[in-house]
């Protein structure tokens, strides 16, 4: 029955076996060798929503076998981006569980086991054949057209013949045996999905360094974890079918096979998978881009979802709706757009004091922090990722170069841009923005007073701020600017302007 899973190797009367909770149980298992993909947080994802969804439980299981390219390094920064978005896990390296261990290069006592027993069962064989000897029989193969698949030349042996060739010193990997016929899984999104046996072939489980093969190892794990379904990308189908054939020859019987569910992969704005040459891939990419974790879950779980109208999700929502059979198998194209207006939407719906924080993390170091709160204010609006934070503000922070055609209007309004350094000066260091609003109304008095119109005063006061005709609203540049930042520049405006009239005079 579901749930008995073996303590360790178990004994040929059994072994010792502890009980798991036969409800839903799910896995995400990633590879510590890179940085955790978008797609593959999509799958977390989906494995996660199923799980709360169904008050079930979900297990990470680093998947580490790779010695070469594992990196402890790498499994923390994935723990960390999966913590980022939002989502946890119930049992895992970092805090345990009844199926402990969960990394791979910790159970290999498990694999090689549940190996000698297949050896012992009939369902595995040793196999003695080079290297070399494998790659020219794929050539041949493939040459005569036919899909390359091992030819057993090594399944005949006898015990006694194999046990010889060891005891003389030569290493051997272990094959399944696997029968003919089809493999039918079916599966919860795309239906029934049927692979024969002859483009599989007898594939190895246990290399002959003594490590087991990643199907091997991930079907006797998801066996003694008690896992339920299986939701990955469809990048995994071929998998899907070494693996029942792996569990059905352990003896896993037909109602504790997990169920298995995959979702379509995530394609480039070119139609090709998505990869590095057509921008950020990883989670982490996207997190320094600066975009906000709600609005990359929301994202990618519509992706291969339609939930309609509604767009803007958060998690609750999320785990309330999830239905796995209504997962689109198509593959889904990842809009780059659709990502920043969710993330605008979420920008915009967060609370000032956060939003104020991600800006803050953003401004150059020793920004004030009346000028962090000015500027908050005002680019909330126009803000798509916190990634464009340093720009945007810079049109107010940086102080500019005033020249071209821009001095004119600079020069038009001398008199009044005069009164408006006198009246900035006798206001304090720093001004709200509804104290600079008072100042402007001051300012457009004194305009009003020498004929000049709104435009005609706030329009060359702008340029002398931040030189350009277009920006933030007025209040917020001048409660972003100090005192003696704003003096300075509407004095170098001034003086721009006065030497080029002196240049044009005959």
């Amino acid at each position: 029955m579901r749930g008995r899973l073996p303590a360790g190797p178990t004994t040929s009367d059994g072994g010792s076996t502890i009980d798991l909770d036969p409800k839903v149980r799910v896995r995400f298992a990633p590879s510590p060798t890179g940085s955790l993909h978008i797609g593959s947080a999509r799958t977390a994802l989906f494995n996660y929503l199923f799980a709360r969804h169904n008050g079930g439980c979900l297990i990470l299981r680093s998947e580490d076998t790779d010695a070469a390219r594992s990196e402890t390094h790498l499994e923390e920064a994935i723990l960390a981006d999966l913590r980022w978005l939002g989502l946890d896990w119930d049992e895992g390296p970092d805090r345990g569980g009844p199926a402990a261990p969960y990394r791979q290069s910790e159970r290999g006592d498990s694999y090689r086991e549940a190996a000698r027993r297949l050896v012992d069962e009939g369902h595995a064989y040793h196999c003695f054949c080079s290297q070399e000897r494998l790659e020219e029989r794929r050539a041949e193969e493939l040459a005569a057209g036919r899909m390359p698949r091992y030819d057993r030349a090594c399944h005949g042996m006898t015990a006694d013949e194999v046990q010889a060739r060891l005891d003389g010193g030569e290493r051997a990997a272990l094959r399944l045996e696997v029968p003919e016929g089809e493999i039918v899984a079916d599966d919860l999104i795309r239906g029934p999905m049927a692979f024969h046996s002859d483009v599989i072939g007898d594939f190895i489980i246990l290399r002959s360094d003594g490590m087991a093969s990643y199907n091997f190892a991930a079907a006797v794990d998801d066996a003694a974890m008690g896992i339920t379904h299986v939701i990955r990308g469809d990048d995994h189908l071929t998998n899907t079918a070494r693996q029942l054939l792996v569990l059905r020859a352990l003896g896993t019987q037909p109602v504790d096979l997990p169920r298995y569910a995959h979702n379509s992969l995530i394609l480039g704005a070119d139609g090709g998978k998505l990869s590095k040459r057509q921008g950020a891939v990883a989670v982490g990419d996207y997190r320094e881009l600066g975009y906000l974790p709600q609005a990359v879950v929301n994202y990618l779980a519509l992706l291969s979802w339609s939930h309609g109208d509604d767009e803007v999700l958060d998690l609750e929502r999320l785990i309330a709706d999830f239905e796995l059979d209504q997962l689109s198998s198509s593959p889904a194209v990842f809009d780059l757009d659709k990502l920043g207006w969710l993330n605008h939407q979420w920008i915009m719906a967060s609370s000032d004091d956060e939003h104020l924080r991600r800006v803050a993390e953003r401004l150059p170091a020793g920004t004030p922090p009346q000028a962090a709160a000015a500027l908050a204010a005002v680019l909330k609006s126009s803000l798509r990722t916190y990634g464009e934070v340093a720009d945007q503000a810079a049109a107010v922070l940086d102080r500019p170069a005033i020249e071209g055609e821009l001095l004119e209007p600079v020069r038009r309004a001398a008199a009044v841009l005069a009164a408006f350094r006198r009246l900035r000066a006798a206001a304090p260091p720093y001004v709200s923005p509804d104290s600079a609003r008072e100042l402007l109304a001051a300012y457009r008095a004194e305009g009003k007073a020498v004929g000049l119109g709104p435009r005609d005063v706030l329009m060359p006061l702008r340029i002398a701020l931040t030189g350009s005709e277009h920006g933030p609203e007025l209040p917020f540049v001048l409660a972003a600017l100090a005192r003696d930042e704003t003096q300075a520049r509407i004095d170098a405006a001034l003086t721009a302007a006065s030497i080029s009239d002196q240049r044009e005079a005959p």
